[in-house]
């Protein structure tokens, strides 16, 4: 089902689900661009088999996740993008550093693609490392139902990073799943506050269960990049050996020896592992309670005809980000040029500022309650007053409308599974507005002027 965007805007019916008629969708393309080169990237729906499922996903050039592009560090080249989607879009190049004009940001930077239309993307890529693209509209939407892919970016020095047998591009995701089909999204806007909402089912580098093969005594990097909403990812490989050699945009000062690698939503982490003997091993997504199989390597008995054990043992550091370290070690310790506060203004959460009550408590922390208004010890958010019949117990667990049992407790302070589904979930376009202030002046949002640079990321 296509909307104009008039349509988009006024209705507040669900996108469609229906699969008949739609394209299978394919496997993750590797594309190799060299510096002028031409690339043609198509947004349509497609239909895509999740474990028993079949359900209506949307991609880039038919695949879920979309095309990984590999360039070389210098390079530019051009994007045409086609909108066979259902919305309008925008392709947001996270993470490089390129002309406004192409970043994708829909009225500030560019005009909204629209359904039927296109537009040229003019890129460089002069800084190494692992990047991805994925919509600036609708993202609760767009980015949920499949609109994702990789970049990465080869460093023009050889030795940038040590050396491996063979490099995997994964990316981290979650899908919530009602009825066989992908839960609904209404076309007004989005229904959960930042942008998110939790999934039911996995997916990795596309599917339900990830299979990777390799050899003993291989040594795998993988490009790590989580592209779900709101899910955090604690990524291990057990019996494998772990080394963090770098993230979001290229390598690090020191590579690290690590157990697991934690990403927030749109993080990125380029992590080598060394599997010393055959066997299964699994891809693992930890929390404290529980532990998600993503997915397994099958590594083979026969060894690797050359060894790279001894570079693997080394833990590099880079001269470069040493000297760039103390070189703006000094700006560390001076009076900032200017200070913003970013206010987040919740009137579904918050309700009428001039209400009263006799008791107030946190939206994470229900056990805490006070006789006064103030902020959670715990996470700082501001207290809610509480109506008399609905006294906060702590500690409490409820049933969500999607189905499942929530508990409020977070010990370590971060949210592993959705906590307050009835507070993140409700039938409103706009339910939470961020207002930038300048401390010293006081002036918010259009008031301040923000430098260009701002608009890059």
């Amino acid at each position: 089902m296509k909307t104009s965007a008039n349509d988009s805007a006024n209705s507040s019916a669900p996108f469609s689900t229906d699969t008949s008629g739609l394209d299978e969708c394919l496997g993750t393309e590797v594309v190799e661009l060299v510096d002028g080169d031409t690339f043609e990237l198509r947004i349509a729906a497609v239909v895509k088999q999740l474990g028993d499922d079949r359900v209506r996903m949307l991609s880039y050039n038919r695949s879920v996740p979309g095309p990984t592009l590999r360039v070389r560090q210098g390079s530019e080249i051009t994007v045409l993008v086609r909108n066979d989607g259902d919305t309008e879009a925008t392709v947001h190049w996270h993470g490089l550093r390129l002309d406004n004009e192409y970043d994708g940001v829909p009225y500030e930077t560019q005009e909204p693609i629209p359904i039927g239309g296109d537009f040229t993307y003019q890129l460089r890529f002069p800084d190494a490392g692992l990047y991805w693209y994925h919509p600036h509209i609708r993202e609760d939407y767009g980015l949920d139902m499949g609109l994702y892919g990789n970049i990465v970016v080869e460093p023009r020095e050889s030795d940038y990073f040590g050396p491996v047998h063979r490099e995997v591009v994964v990316t981290l995701d979650d899908v919530l799943i009602e009825d066989g089909q992908i839960a609904a999204f209404n076309h007004a806007g989005p229904t959960h506050v930042a942008m998110g909402r939790f999934g039911n089912v996995m997916l990795t580098a596309g599917e339900t269960r990830l299979e990777l093969g390799a050899q003993a005594g291989e040594i795998v990097r993988f490009y790590l990049t989580n592209t779900a909403n709101t899910r955090i990812f604690n990524i291990a490989v057990p019996g494998g050996r772990m080394k963090l050699v770098g993230g979001d945009s290229g390598r690090y000062e020191r590579e690290t020896l690590i157990k697991e690698v934690l990403l927030a939503p749109s993080e990125r982490a380029i992590v080598d592992v060394l599997f010393d003997i055959a066997g299964s091993f699994s891809l693992e997504h930890r929390t404290p309670d529980h532990t998600y199989t993503l997915g397994s390597i099958v590594v083979a008995d026969n060894p690797v005809t050359e060894s790279m054990v001894g570079e693997f043992e080394v833990l590099r550091t880079s001269e470069e980000m040493t000297t760039e370290r103390v070189r703006i070690e000094g700006e560390r310790d001076r009076a900032p040029d200017k200070t913003l506060a970013f206010k987040s203004l919740m009137p579904l959460l918050y309700g009428n500022p001039d209400t009263t009550a006799t008791t107030w408590t946190c939206p994470m922390h229900p056990e805490i309650v006070r006789t006064e208004p103030g902020k959670c010890p715990i996470c700082g958010m501001k207290l809610v007053p509480v109506a008399e019949d609905a006294e906060a117990s702590p500690g409490e667990t409820h049933d969500s409308s999607e189905g499942h049992s929530h508990t409020h407790d977070a010990p370590d302070g971060l949210e592993w599974e959705d906590l307050r589904p009835n507070t993140k979930a409700a039938p409103v376009p706009r339910n939470i507005i961020w207002n930038p202030a300048n401390q010293a002046t006081g002036k918010e949002n259009a008031e301040i002027k923000w430098p260009s640079v701002l608009a890059t990321r």
